[in-house]
């Protein structure tokens, strides 16, 4: 299955992909994909100083499904 969405902006807008917000997600294998396309302003620094970002990063890499950013 293929889901797809957009403007993601923060930790508010990531709540979109929650399990409150996403039920569907709960169903999903890394056979399935979520794609965040454009806007994506979540994560940008990954290095040292970026601890929020690692986490956000972490978040996703924990979801049932795999998540692919256009």
């Amino acid at each position: 299955m293929i889901f797809v969405t957009g403007d993601i902006h923060g930790p508010k807008d990531i709540e979109k992909l929650s399990t409150e917000n996403f039920p569907e997600g709960k169903s999903l294998t890394k056979s399935d994909y979520v794609i965040c396309t454009g806007d994506f302003g979540l994560v940008f620094d990954v290095g040292e100083s970026g601890k929020k970002e690692k986490y956000w990063l972490n978040w996703l890499a924990v979801k049932p499904w795999t998540t692919l950013f256009v």
